[in-house]
């Protein structure tokens, strides 16, 4: 995750929201990337792990005006956070293999349409997903397995459900050996077969590091999206 979305020079800390003193120790950083996790947002609402990323999002959505990037887990956890609902799959299954995005318009004046126009798929390994964005958020891509795969909130919050920082090799080794009793021969026959395809996570890979660099992400004209549901 730092090697996909660091640069020369900076200084990462890794910290670890289910100890005590967590969020006193978070506060102050120039920018946060929140990892996935095994762990579910709404099933482990009452960890100390899940109840203290949420009370970090929500302060620096609040008060700190930093970046901030959800990652699969991460995402979900911004959503939860910020007044969206996380839930299952619209599919009932566990997602894992690869997901191509489709970009909103929007998103081709932050990417360029070169970057936007490019094919991107990313691996992707959950059984929840962003059911409904926060209030405010811009939908930056969706794919076919959710609706909701990139968003951004306030500008400088950006929520990725996929896993722009694993390539093939990683996800065979870890996501595809963990997950293995969750499917039967003829589904994992449907996950190998989409773990061969190749990745192309450039474009969610340039969105982050600009948000990280520049510390918000501000199109022109974005018209923001408020959901009920």
């Amino acid at each position: 995750m730092i090697a996909t979305f660091g640069r020369a020079g900076e200084q990462w800390d890794v910290l670890e929201p289910a100890r005590d003193g967590f969020l006193e120790r978070a506060m102050g950083y120039d920018g946060y990337v929140i990892s996935g996790s095994p762990m579910s947002v709404v099933d482990d609402a009452d960890s100390l792990l899940v109840s203290n990323l949420l009370a970090l999002i929500r302060r620096v959505s609040d008060e700190a005006g930093s970046p901030l990037i959800g990652l699969c887990f991460g995402s979900q956890a911004i959503a939860a956070a910020l007044g969206g609902r996380v839930a299952r799959n619209p599919s009932g299954r566990f997602k894992l293999g690869v997901d191509a995005l489709r970009w909103d318009p929007v998103a081709v004046e932050l990417l360029g349409a070169a970057l936007a126009q490019a094919p991107s798929v990313l691996v992707q390994s959950h059984g929840e997903c962003v059911a409904a964005l926060p209030p405010g958020s811009v939908l930056l891509a969706s794919s076919q397995t959710i609706p909701h795969e990139v968003f951004l909130v306030q500008g400088r919050i950006l929520g990725i459900q996929g896993h722009p920082e694993v390539d093939r090799q990683f996800l065979k080794d870890k996501f595809m050996a963990y997950h293995r009793a969750l499917f039967d021969d003829e589904q994992w026959a449907h996950v190998e077969q989409e773990a061969s395809q190749p990745l192309s996570p450039d474009a969610v890979i340039a969105l982050g590091r600009r948000l990280l660099d520049e510390g918000a992400l501000a199109p022109a004209a974005v018209p923001t999206l408020t959901e009920t549901t």
